[in-house]
């Protein structure tokens, strides 16, 4: 008999987990909105535009605090996702790998449409893939988890490695090495005055060298493992009671601050050593990842912080619908077949427009879900992936303010 997709019943959520969700959100959209908006931005590394002494201070504000800890943040709350979403269908009698299966492949073709009709720089399609991957080892022993976690984490230590001792031996600076001004007025033409089909070329072009194939191989080296942490952390239920696991989390906090503070502050510390340089968003991203994770769990619910913990949490309950929001908005800004303003803004223009912008998704987020049980993407994506139209709209008793 063929089984029958049922949708999930909607169950009482981890609202600091929706919390930390749109924080994430918040982050990725500090590190991408320079890169969607300017040729020059690349954290971390001197900008031929941006050399001012406010301009440092922000690049290394950027790079310290968010390059590197919010994809990571997102890609261990996906892989605590996806966990969540295979016990529940499991305890259904619903076959959750063939579930699972169905619900990538959407995401598969939204990120399609992401990457190359909107931004090259798009997640949801390497996401998926590495979604796909993931699933067999939700049904493996945890101890399994933790053993292919530093496996896979390896291969990508040692080709860091390699390209900065290479790169050392040349007497090459990697970071400028970034910077090549007949690819930056390529971009400025394409994206600032050309087409929509000089856009797209020119996408295709950055799709294929920042992410492509290469790009898809690199993800399964540093995201999977990060997804298969997010899967560990929902089984032993660390982060679902907050109160009864308090103590833990303050010794979790701890750590993950302390490696989080050496390996992504220290090169502005101590100088920027060839072991550092390596491991500084290898170990610090992921450190600062679950630092921002532990510490939102711990605040969501004390009272000076709960009010900014549900808020975030708007965002984080409907996290693809803002995500693509915010590209299509910078495609409409920045560029020419829109407002035109691509490499027009400074630094610190991008820093207040990405403020201004989240603040304006809170609001919106939140009067959304006055009315409304999802998303509208997460809404159409739920249909794709029960095959059926499902309900949008909240019913009278249920709506809040």
């Amino acid at each position: 008999m063929k089984e029958k997709i049922r949708p999930l019943p909607q169950t009482k959520r981890l609202h600091w987990i929706d919390a930390a969700r749109g924080a994430a959100i918040l982050g990725i959209f500090m590190v991408n909105a320079p890169s969607f908006g300017s040729p020059y931005y690349m954290p971390g590394i001197d900008s031929p535009e941006w050399d001012s002494p406010l301009d440092t201070f922000l690049l290394g504000g950027i790079d310290i605090f968010f390059q590197a800890s919010f994809y990571t943040l997102f890609s261990i709350l996906f892989g605590f996702g996806m966990q969540l979403i295979f016990d529940s269908r499991k305890r259904d009698g619903i076959k959750p790998g063939w579930f699972l299966s169905r619900r990538m492949l959407v995401l598969l073709g939204l990120g399609a449409i992401h990457a190359f009709l909107i931004w090259h720089g798009d997640i949801l399609f390497t996401y998926a893939i590495i979604g796909l991957l993931l699933i067999p080892f939700l049904y493996t022993p945890r101890w399994v988890l933790l053993t292919m976690i530093p496996v896979l984490l390896v291969p990508g230590l040692l080709f860091n490695l390699l390209s900065v001792w290479l790169a050392s031996l040349a007497d090459l600076d990697i970071g400028q090495l970034m910077f090549n001004m007949s690819d930056i007025q390529s971009k400025i033409a394409a994206y600032g005055n050309g087409t929509y089909i000089d856009i797209l070329q020119q996408n295709q072009m950055d799709w294929s060298t920042n992410s492509g194939v290469l790009g898809i191989i690199s993800g399964i080296f540093t995201l999977l493992p990060l997804m298969m942490l997010g899967t560990y952390l929902a089984r032993v239920k660390l982060f679902h009671d907050p109160v009864a696991n308090r103590r833990k989390l303050i010794w979790f906090t701890a750590i993950t601050g302390f490696l989080f503070l050496v390996f992504k502050a220290g090169p502005y510390l101590i100088g920027a050593p060839l072991w550092l340089t390596i491991i500084q968003d290898s170990i610090g991203g992921p450190a600062s990842a679950l630092f921002y994770l532990s510490v939102i769990t711990l605040v969501a619910n004390r009272p000076v912080f709960i009010w900014i913990a549900r808020q975030l949490s708007y965002v984080g309950r409907m996290s693809l619908s803002n995500y693509l929001f915010q590209s299509v908005l910078m495609f409409v800004l920045f560029y020419g077949i829109g407002f035109g303003l691509y490499a027009e803004f400074s630094l610190l223009g991008f820093v207040c427009f990405v403020i201004g912008v989240f603040v304006i998704q809170v609001v919106l987020s939140r009067v959304w879900f006055r009315y409304f049980t999802f998303g509208p993407i997460e809404w159409l994506w739920r249909i794709l992936t029960y095959g059926k139209i499902q309900p949008l709209r909240k019913k009278n008793e249920q709506r809040v303010s």
